[in-house]
């Protein structure tokens, strides 16, 4: 049989722990959407067709030439602020498309 630890769980009357777990977090949903929309304006400065996707990956970038022209194959890009981790289905696609999908850390 296992023995049960005797350590004392620390209390928290306040809420405190929560509290900045929530803060944490939203700071860092906050530092994405940042990496997001600088990548998007970076690549629309350059002359890219840029289209925002929701399952997979962040965005479709297709190169334009001075015409318009579209030239080459779509690339799908995956943005990440800091050491975040890919999900499941990023992943998945990233196995699926090899040269097609790029992940850029901000």
């Amino acid at each position: 049989m296992r023995r049960k630890s005797r350590r004392k769980k620390r209390e928290d009357p306040f809420g405190l722990n929560r509290l900045t777990q929530r803060m944490t977090l939203s700071s860092n949903v906050m530092r994405g959407r940042m990496a997001e929309n600088e990548f998007e304006m970076s690549q629309r400065l350059q002359g890219h067709d840029v289209k925002k996707i929701h399952k997979g990956g962040d965005f479709v970038v297709q190169k334009k030439d001075f015409f318009g022209r579209k030239i080459g194959k779509p690339k799908t890009y995956e943005i990440k602020a800091g050491g975040s981790r890919l999900s499941k289905v990023q992943k998945k696609k990233k196995r699926k498309l090899k040269r097609k999908y790029e992940v850029v850390r901000y």
